[in-house]
This record gives structure tokens, C-alpha cells and sequence, in this order.
């Protein structure tokens, strides 16, 4: 018996083997540049490392493949199973995956599609398909139904007063700092301003049911509890065992509870409101849950990636006097002295450095440090071939810490994103990109790119203006800013501010 049980152990290692030297060794991208990092996690595994409280591992890692150069345009980890996870460390090779790629061709379809692996998860947390894990046709359409409500002459007259009146209310918070001389950890504030945003924007209104969700500045956490869902050993089970209710008990009742808001919300929304439109469409079914998973996957993709990116400017801000002096002095300019309660997008627009400050921030502090896509037929990527059944990760975080693209980029560098030359870098030898010219690739590109642009930018820059033009800011001593990375990008240690009102300022 002994005998046999080794015989066939000793079988099965030996086809495992033949298998991994096959498809690693014959594979067309078997001579491609392999990272130096040893995280088993990503080079044997090629999944996310999972998040834990020390250093952010997946950001050096990603860093430091897109530093090297001899891993440029492209780079290899191949996993146990020696299938190959392909890193893309270069604009024009991102560009050649995500627009390129995306692009459908009638008869064959696209090149590459969302990465296989995170839209399975995705359609495991969310309970069914919605606009962040289909593809193809059932894509298409939610795209179509969708994409009218964020373009800027929909979405702007809409949404640019209630953000100026919610950012408003956020000023009173921060005058109460100022007076009592106390720091404010302002992530979780800007996480309840993103989050009461996308609500009234979707919905468009102000009274919703927040009761069922245990109050409005509950909201948050639910999602925070269904975001479990993706970090669960339970999640990742084979054989549908990660689909029974012991599996999903750490995110389900959260999962149920969000939707349940998300039905009473669509029965009372606002016929102009993004979810109205929606149902009026006629795409949806009658029992709309398809609208429900979609409006789950908006909010949950889009509160906390703006309110960590606000909370990043805010600690650049008030780490660079100079910078902030800059801003203040631009924005008092066109807006005038406090209090200001309308803004126009126009005035907006005028608003270069603010610009310039949310840019350089998703430059160092990428809401999404990689993008995940797996190839369907052979595709073209800067020159190198990457053969069907690769997975992708479009290579963020390390494309924009890179030197040769932006010189010192630890450095927190508003200039770099200013188009009248002052930057000193406009003529760059590698790809002849101009720095104020770099795409915004945070948001994606092409076809996929993020549906909610357009209203993150606007809550950044009026957020930023209005808090600059009445108050001037310090980090906490001792506060350390550390990015830690829970699907995406957050301040580990929060970040603590504080603020001082500027001495030009009316009192209302």
C-alpha cells in the first residue's frame, strides 16, 4: 500500500514538473526579463499579496520593476503552474493593452479583457455580474446606460452644488479644529464627503434611508465590511465551496444589507438621477437587480479611491508650505475671499495648480497601483508578443516612479503637470512624452476607462480650492505617510492636519 501511495506521489510530482518545464520553458515569453523581488505571492503564485500593517510590498515591488530598465517594455513572473503573469512597465506598451486591446474586433473580439481572476472574486462578493466584472456584450450595454450621466455637461450642473455645499460643511469642521488648535484626521472625513456625493449623485437625493444602514456615517463601514469579501482566504476555494454561506459569512450580511439600501433608494429615486435613467432605459430587467449590482459596484469603487486621493493632497499640502502659498495665491485670485458659496466650472477651469496638485498626488499615490487584464488572443505590447492565456498587470505605480519619465519622483513636484514650459521637462528622450501631457492612466484608458472620472475631479478640485483659500495647513508631528494597499491605495496612518485660518479671511 505504502508502495503504491509513493508510486503514484511520486507520478504526479513528476507530471507536475513536466507540465511547469513545458509551459515555461516553451512558452514565447520564456527568454523575457524576470523581476529580481522574491515575493512568492506575486513571482510564484502571480496574485496580490495580501494586505498586512508593515511595509507595502506590492508598491516597492512594483516600483522597482518599473525603475529597472532592463524590464522594460515588458517582464515576466511565471507562476507554479508556469503559466506566465506579464508586467507592462511602459506608456506606449499600457496604451498597446488597454486601448489597443480593448478595442473589439467584429469577428474575433478584443485582444484582452478585464484580468480573469479579480473578475471572478468580484462577481462572488457582488452576488452577480455588474459594469466591474462583465465583459463583452453584457459589458456593452451597462456601459452604454450608463456613461451619459458622467459626461462632464450632465454631471457638472447637477453635482457642482451639492459638492460646493457638502465641501462647505466639511469648512465649518475644520474652523473647529482651527479654533480649539486640535489635528483632524481627515481620510475618514473625506471618505463621508465621497460617500454622501456618489449617493446624491446617484440617486439624487438627500433624504435617503440611511437607517437601514445603521445611519449615514455607517455607510462606509458596510462597504469596508463587504471589501472583506476580496481579502478572504474562504473567497479563493475551489469547487464552489467559496460560494456557500460559511465561505462569504465575514462580507455576505453586509453584501444584503448594502443591496437592500440600494432597492429602497431606486423605488425613491429622483427621475433625473442616474439610477432613474437607468430603470427608464429599458435595458434593465423588471426586478432591476442587475441596476442593483451596478450601483453596489459604482459606490464601491469609487468612495474610497477619491477620499484617499484627497487625503494624500492634503498631506503634500500641508508638507509644502511654498506649494500651498502657490495654490492659495491662484485660487483667492479667481474665487475672492471667503466664505464662497457658488462656484462655476469655469472658475474651476482656471484653477491650474489645483490641477496640477491632484495630478502630481495620483502620479505618487495611484488609487490603483495595476491594472489587471487577461489576453485572449496573441497581442502586441511594445514590441513583444504576449501569447494567449496571459494575464496582464499594467504596471501603474512603477510606470510613474519612474526617473526616466519623471526626474526625481519621490519628489512632490506640482510643476511637472504646468504646459507653459516652466517644468524644464518637456522634451523627455524616453517616448517623447511631455510631462503635463502624461495621460491620466490612474483612471484607465480606452474603452474601460473609469466611468467616474469626472465626478472624482470635481470633488478634488473643489475641495482642495476651498480649503486652501480660507486655511492654511501643517501635518501633525509625527505623522508618518505611508501607503498601504487594501485594494487600493490608502494612508496607513491616516492623515492628521492642522489648520490655521489665513489672516485675509472674512468671517462669516
Amino acid at each position: 500500500m505504502m508502495i503504491d501511495f509513493t508510486n503514484t506521489l511520486g507520478t504526479v510530482t513528476a507530471l507536475f514538473l513536466l507540465n511547469y518545464a513545458f509551459r515555461r520553458y516553451m512558452s514565447s515569453l520564456a527568454r523575457a526579463p524576470q523581476p529580481a523581488g522574491s515575493n512568492f505571492w506575486i513571482t510564484r503564485l502571480g496574485v496580490v499579496p495580501p494586505p498586512h500593517d508593515g511595509e507595502d510590498i506590492l508598491s516597492q515591488f512594483l516600483i522597482d520593476v518599473g525603475q529597472d530598465r532592463r524590464q522594460s517594455p515588458i517582464s515576466v513572473c511565471f507562476s507554479l503552474m508556469g503559466s506566465p503573469l506579464v508586467l507592462v512597465n511602459t506608456l506606449k506598451g499600457i496604451k498597446d493593452v488597454l486601448i489597443d486591446g480593448q478595442t473589439k474586433d467584429k469577428q474575433l473580439g478584443p485582444c484582452v479583457q478585464r484580468g480573469d481572476l479579480i473578475r471572478r472574486i468580484q462577481n462572488l462578493v457582488f452576488g452577480g455580474p455588474s459594469i466591474n466584472n462583465a465583459v463583452g456584450e453584457d459589458w456593452a450595454w451597462r456601459r452604454h446606460v450608463l456613461l451619459p450621466s458622467f459626461q462632464p455637461k450632465q454631471l457638472v450642473p447637477k453635482l457642482l452644488p451639492y459638492v460646493v455645499e457638502q465641501s462647505t460643511e466639511i469648512l465649518a469642521l475644520f474652523n473647529e479644529h482651527a479654533s480649539q488648535g486640535t489635528a483632524l484626521e481627515v481620510d475618514n472625513v473625506f471618505t463621508d464627503l465621497t460617500m454622501n456625493v456618489i449617493n446624491y449623485y446617484l440617486y439624487g437625493r438627500r433624504d435617503l434611508n440611511f437607517e437601514m444602514v445603521g445611519g449615514r456615517s455607517n455607510l462606509k463601514n458596510e462597504h469596508l465590511k463587504l471589501g472583506l469579501g476580496f481579502q478572504s482566504l474562504e473567497a479563493w476555494l475551489p469547487f464552489g465551496l467559496n460560494e456557500t454561506k460559511w465561505a462569504q459569512r465575514s462580507y455576505r450580511p453586509s453584501r444584503e444589507l448594502l443591496k437592500d439600501f440600494i432597492r429602497d433608494s431606486l423605488s425613491h429615486a429622483d427621475p433625473e438621477s442616474v439610477a432613474a435613467l437607468a430603470m427608464a432605459s429599458g435595458k434593465y430587467d423588471n426586478k432591476h437587480e442587475a441596476l442593483v449590482n451596478d450601483m453596489l459596484s459604482l459606490t464601491f469603487a469609487g468612495y474610497d479611491t477619491t477620499a484617499h486621493t484627497l487625503s494624500f493632497c492634503f498631506s503634500e499640502l500641508a508638507r509644502h508650505p511654498e506649494i500651498q502659498q502657490r495654490v492659495f495665491e491662484q485660487v483667492r485670485q479667481v474665487l475672492g475671499p471667503p466664505p464662497v458659496t457658488s462656484i462655476t466650472a469655469d472658475k474651476l477651469a482656471q484653477l491650474t495648480l489645483v490641477t496640477a496638485v491632484y495630478r502630481e498626488t495620483l502620479r505618487k499615490y495611484p488609487a490603483v497601483v495595476f491594472i489587471p487584464v487577461h489576453v485572449n488572443r496573441d497581442t502586441p505590447v511594445d514590441g513583444q508578443i504576449v501569447p494567449a492565456g496571459a494575464e496582464i498587470w499594467c504596471n501603474i505605480r512603477g510606470l510613474q516612479m519612474n526617473p526616466d519619465l519623471f526626474p526625481n519622483p519621490d519628489e512632490f513636484n506640482i510643476d511637472r503637470w504646468l504646459a507653459d514650459g516652466s517644468n524644464g521637462f518637456d522634451d523627455l528622450a524616453s517616448g517623447g512624452v511631455s510631462q503635463h501631457r502624461f495621460p491620466d492612466i490612474t483612471f484607465t484608458l480606452g474603452q474601460h476607462a473609469c466611468l467616474g472620472k469626472n465626478l472624482a475631479i470635481l470633488e478634488l478640485r473643489t475641495m482642495i480650492a476651498l480649503t486652501v483659500n480660507q486655511f492654511a495647513m501643517t501635518l501633525k508631528p509625527g505623522n508618518r505617510i505611508e501607503t498601504k494597499i487594501i485594494l487600493t491605495t490608502k494612508p496607513k496612518n491616516g492623515v492628521w492636519v492642522n489648520f490655521k485660518g489665513r489672516d485675509e479671511v472674512v468671517s462669516s
